[in-house]
């Protein structure tokens, strides 16, 4: 008979992974339609398709992993299955972070009046630096993911763990995620407090200038909007993902199945930040949804 976790966790398998796969499959499909039809995507907008391949990547392995934990691991190959799923899921992790910084950086690059030369020389090169971006971000997960579950594998396998071992897994978890996670979440943070100045000083000029244009407003909001929502999901999913590497693994205790849960709710966050944070996302659900609309 199964569990009342269990039960809850696989109820979470089925809602979360449609809900995941239709709202970053949809933001994917926007886009590759109108590079089909030959329009030039923006910085943002790369970003953006970026981020809802990589939220359809994780959505897909996790929900994978999640459900080989709960109902395959007395297979013979399920320590194999654990590490390549636990790659997968350290390498989205990562490259979320860093897309979210990106984007930030495009939307105050895009939308902040800035006088230093060396932001005025970033945006005026800013699409030239997206795709090196990109890459950068990809190969830098890449490099920091493969160490660490490497690491991983070596602290819980019981034949070969040492205190060495265990304290260099701890230390290069420490020094690992000050670098891959921290600089992009400080990296976001800065981009978020120049763009609530640049919407403090476009309020304070409109009311002194009723005659003010109200779009670039409605822009910076939008823009905040996003980047503040998108930065809180990536606080919370850093004390989710922190509380799991400092916990014993235990798929039975209510902890793990909140980590399992919130984990899985993530993608679809982030799917539906974007698509109100964007007004072509946004329209295109609109016609979905109420086609006579």
């Amino acid at each position: 008979m199964l569990s009342a976790l269990l039960v809850i966790k696989t109820v979470m398998l089925i809602v979360t992974w449609p809900c995941g796969i239709i709202l970053n499959s949809s933001i994917i499909a926007v886009y590759l339609r109108d590079w089909k039809k030959g329009v030039k995507l923006g910085e943002c907008e790369q970003i953006s398709l970026s981020m809802g391949c990589n939220n359809l990547l994780f959505q897909c392995f996790l929900t994978f992993g999640v459900a080989f934990t709960s109902y395959g691991q007395h297979l013979s190959f399920a320590l194999k299955v654990t590490y390549a799923s636990g790659t997968v899921y350290w390498f989205s992790v990562i490259l979320t972070f860093w897309f979210t910084a990106g984007l930030s950086i495009c939307f105050c690059l895009r939308l902040v009046n800035v006088s230093p030369k060396f932001f005025i020389s970033l945006k005026r090169r800013l699409f030239r630096t997206v795709t090196p971006f990109l890459l950068w971000s990809v190969a830098i997960s890449f490099f920091f993911t493969i160490p660490m579950t490497w690491t991983s594998g070596i602290a819980t396998n019981k034949n070969i763990t040492s205190y060495d071992n265990i304290s260099f897994h701890f230390v290069y978890l420490i020094l690992g995620g000050l670098f891959v996670i921290g600089v992009p979440s400080i990296i976001t943070s800065i981009c978020i407090l120049l763009s609530v100045i640049s919407l403090l000083r476009h309020i304070r000029r409109m009311k002194q200038n009723t005659q003010f244009g109200s779009s670039q407003l409605k822009n910076l909001i939008k823009a905040c909007r996003t980047m503040f929502l998108l930065m809180a999901l990536n606080f919370l999913f850093f004390l989710v993902i922190l509380s799991s590497v400092f916990t014993p693994y235990n798929e039975e205790t209510t902890r793990q199945t909140v980590i399992f849960s919130y984990s899985m709710l993530n993608p679809s966050g982030q799917a539906v930040v974007l698509i109100f944070g964007n007004s072509k996302l946004l329209s295109a659900w609109s016609k979905t949804l109420f086609p006579h609309g």
